[in-house]
């Protein structure tokens, strides 16, 4: 019985965790910052809400995702050149074409790039990006690298 009851107890930990569901909507809200969570114990026999713990907040580490290659060509699939991540407080993304022209800034998250500049297509090969971040704790990263433009 204990072992059953133990088995509930993590599952359930587990399921509302990840959803990030409470007892009422009221008692979390969404931080992009931290992951929000909640035990919930139940009594086995008629699942009954038998305990919660207060709300715990862990800050979400510091990630970044940045492509090395999309392909505009309408499909659907990597059409843009889109950099995501957690625990971003603030980003500046540029990108230059070969020949140190600047075809792309942003200081969006949600902003990505279309493989466009000036409105028109830019041709297949690779472009440089620099991307500045800070985190939640103030703390600067610069990132640079090459990502191939593929028509």
């Amino acid at each position: 019985m204990f072992f059953r009851s133990l088995i509930s107890l993590v599952l359930t930990f587990f399921i509302f965790s990840k959803l990030c569901v409470s007892q009422t909507a009221s008692d979390t809200t969404y931080d992009p910052y931290f992951n929000i969570y909640r035990l919930i114990a139940i009594k086995n026999n008629e699942n009954e809400i038998k305990s919660i713990s207060n709300t715990i907040k862990v800050e979400k580490p510091y990630t970044l995702y940045i492509p090395n290659a999309f392909s505009p060509d309408g499909d659907g699939i990597n059409d843009f050149f889109k950099i995501w991540g957690q625990g971003i407080a603030s980003i500046e993304i540029e990108i230059y074409n070969r020949w140190g022209q600047m075809v792309f800034k942003s200081f969006s998250l949600e902003e990505q790039w279309d493989g466009k500049f000036n409105s028109k297509d830019s041709p297949s090969g690779s472009y440089v990006y620099r991307v500045k971040t800070m985190d939640s704790g103030n703390m600067e990263f610069l990132e640079s690298g090459t990502v191939s433009l593929i028509r």
